[in-house]
């Protein structure tokens, strides 16, 4: 199999569509081309979460962020770890997040398909809504630091499995109708983060973005396989 020293890429085959790609993932033609290209080099641990994503499946993904912190804080408040410094911190961010929820509220995090919950706000109140969540993903990712239910020195690695869906409820969104995702050029991959960055940039991602829970990755260049096969 042809590999090279400098970055320990090799072509495995060990993937099918089936077992890269997750089944919600949706593409066109210019991010399955990038899925066929990268898929030979990815090992079986190594999975493609999320896709191409139109404005619409956008501004869902803000609502479902939404509801994903805001369990995550209120998971948060039931646990014996915080100090109760921390839990009004938590209080407070939950307060902020509530100040502008979507309608309905929750649903976002069962849907099976990226959109299948209907918000009936306006895009500008969930462009609002993106701007509240940016500041209280920063605010509760302090807090969950201080409180010690996440390692920072873990968090660019491969954080342990259950602290994954910590990171996630912090991890960055992009404002809706912004996003790389838009492109079709980026691509979610979950597993081995460690892997996942190394491999994607050896293929000539111009970003692999660690966020703990998976790995943002953005072929704005297409893919540089050939000097692999």
């Amino acid at each position: 199999m042809p590999t090279t020293a400098s970055t320990g890429t090799m072509k495995l085959g060990l993937h099918k569509p089936a077992t890269f790609v997750r089944n919600t993932v949706k593409t066109i033609p210019v991010t399955k081309q990038i899925i066929d290209a990268i898929m030979p080099f990815y090992p079986l641990n190594c999975v493609v979460i999320g896709g191409y994503l139109d404005d619409g499946d956008q501004y869902w993904k803000v609502n479902y962020h939404w509801e994903h912190l805001i369990t995550k804080i209120e998971e948060f408040l039931t646990l014996d770890l915080p100090t109760e410094q921390q839990k009004t911190w938590a209080r407070a961010v939950w307060k902020v997040l509530m100040s502008n929820p979507p309608l309905p509220e929750r649903g976002y995090l069962k849907d099976k398909q990226v959109g299948d919950t209907k918000d009936l706000s306006t895009r500008e109140r969930i462009r609002s809504r993106h701007k509240i969540l940016k500041q209280s993903k920063k605010d509760f990712r302090g807090i969950i630091i201080a409180a010690k239910i996440v390692d920072p020195l873990l968090e660019k690695g491969n954080p342990p499995k259950a602290h994954k869906d910590w990171w996630r409820s912090v991890a960055p969104l992009a404002a809706p109708g912004t996003s790389m995702h838009g492109t079709g050029y980026a691509l979610d991959i979950a597993g081995d983060n460690v892997v996942i960055s190394r491999i994607s940039k050896a293929l000539g991602a111009t970003l692999a973005f660690n966020e703990a829970s998976h790995v943002h990755v953005e072929f704005a260049k297409g893919v540089n396989a050939k000097m692999f096969t």
